[in-house]
């Protein structure tokens, strides 16, 4: 898969798993996740954490926790390249 696509659907993991994103986003970004094991894996740990999340604290992490935690995904991802 080209670096620019697989970086797309990371960047948008979290909106995608919420539901937040355009219908043509959801299509594009679930057929990347189909045809890309390793950001498929990136999904399911993703979903995973989500489910946690929302089991422990109700349906959506607050927002300020939710920017905090996309922020640091979003700097070990470029500390890792």
């Amino acid at each position: 898969m080209p670096k620019r696509q697989c970086q797309e659907a990371l960047d948008k993991l979290f909106e995608y798993i919420d539901g937040e994103l355009t219908d043509e986003e959801l299509l594009r970004i679930g057929a990347h996740l189909r045809d890309c094991p390793p950001c498929e894996a990136e999904h399911r740990i993703n979903e995973r954490i989500r489910l946690l999340v929302s089991q422990a604290h109700g349906d959506k992490a607050p927002h300020q926790l939710r920017e905090r935690v996309l922020s640091t995904i979003q700097m070990a991802r470029e500390e890792s390249r």
